[in-house]
This record gives C-alpha cells, structure tokens and sequence, in this order.
C-alpha cells in the first residue's frame, strides 16, 4: 500500500493570465518531479499576499510544502516566510534564479572582524 504524497501549495503572481499559466506550469512541474501532491496554488494578482496570508492558506490547505517564485515580491521576504512556516511544520522552497541584492556604488561598507573576536554563538 502506498502512502499518501506531502502536499504542496504553490505561489503565483501577477494579473496576466498567461504568465501567471507559465508560472503555474513551473510550480506543477516541481511538484510532480518531487512527488508531491499540488492541494492549491495562491494566485496573487497583484503580488500583495503577507507572509501572514501564505501561512494561513498553506495550514489550511494540510501543506508539508510551500513552493514560491524567487521572482516574486513576496520571495523577497523568504526568511521570514520560511521560518513562519516552519513554525508549522512546513518547509518553503524558493525556485528559480535568486537575484543578486543591489547596492548603490559608493555604499558598501567593509564589515570586517576584529582581530580576536568570535562570531556569537546561537
């Protein structure tokens, strides 16, 4: 007898039908390639859902898996999504390029150790 999959629900954003398709064809296709089984995907058209409404729809759904577009606005609060999430028991999985933060030149600080110091432990 097999057990049942973990589910997973997925994120898509924005108000045009066919990218939010393609972008719902991506999240099945992860789905499926980790044998999960889809309860719902999130279609945020205008790219607004909290962290807070994610979790929510995600519990109760039954979801083991969160799955978002690093495209998304939302994936820029992925670590406070994740660790939301995890909270409950539920992992979220970021897919995709995640794109490389940008700093005005002539803004980045050095934030180098002092000699002798440790990094603090948890």
């Amino acid at each position: 007898m097999n057990a049942p999959r973990p589910v997973a629900v997925g994120h898509v954003y924005g108000a045009d039908d066919l990218v939010a398709k393609r972008q719902y064809a991506e999240v099945t296709r992860y789905v499926e390639a980790e044998g999960l089984a889809l309860a719902g995907v999130l279609h945020d058209r205008r790219d607004r859902l909290t962290t807070s409404q994610v979790v929510d729809a995600a519990r109760q759904l039954g979801a083991a898996v969160v799955v978002l577009l690093s495209r998304s606005r939302l994936a820029g609060a992925y670590t406070r999504l994740a660790s939301e999430l995890e909270q409950h028991g539920i992992r979220c999985v970021l897919l995709g390029a995640v794109p490389r933060p940008t700093v005005p030149r002539g803004r980045l600080r050095s934030c180098s150790r002092t000699a002798g110091a440790e990094p603090a432990s948890s």
